[in-house]
């Protein structure tokens, strides 16, 4: 922060630990707090692990100390990455291993470019909260929305 960089802060919760919703709250009061440590012009990136409960995070998405807050995968597979994603208003993806899921090097190049093709475009509609699995999505985005910083931060 001293010479201008942004960090990316990358606290991962393991999708199978038995108290993963403690976890993630516990998680968000330690990342809240540490925002509070930051100057006005001082930014981070928060790349985590979806959350189980939609929209968690979304303190996080609209503080003015965050530049963005991206996804893990965090192993789920890439329909269930994007189910979750899609249910977490202004949180984008930054997925690896749900991105290469299904990819094999005996692919013909045509299977390989249509599994990227079909990849990109999950994971992009996911982030917009337009993926079919975005069940909470609708109902939490008014919501959110109304939180103040909120607009401001997915505008940056």
């Amino acid at each position: 922060l001293a010479k201008g960089l942004i960090p990316m802060i990358e606290p991962e919760v393991d999708i199978n630990a038995a108290n993963k919703e403690k976890c993630e709250e516990c998680l968000l009061q330690c990342l809240l707090e540490g925002l509070k440590t930051l100057d006005a012009n001082q930014r981070v990136i928060f790349k985590l692990t979806l959350p189980s409960k939609p929209n968690l995070y979304a303190p996080l998405v609209g503080h003015p100390s965050t530049l963005r807050v991206v996804a893990l995968s965090g192993g789920y597979s890439r329909s269930d990455a994007c189910k979750f994603l899609a249910d977490n208003v202004g949180v984008i993806a930054s997925y690896s291993r749900a991105f290469t899921e299904g990819m094999h090097a005996s692919q013909t190049e045509e299977q390989f470019t249509n599994l990227v093709d079909d990849a990109c475009e999950m994971i992009f509609q996911a982030s917009r909260g337009t993926y079919t699995g975005g069940s909470a999505r609708v109902a939490m985005e008014s919501k959110v929305k109304s939180q103040d910083g909120f607009i401001a931060a997915l505008d940056q």
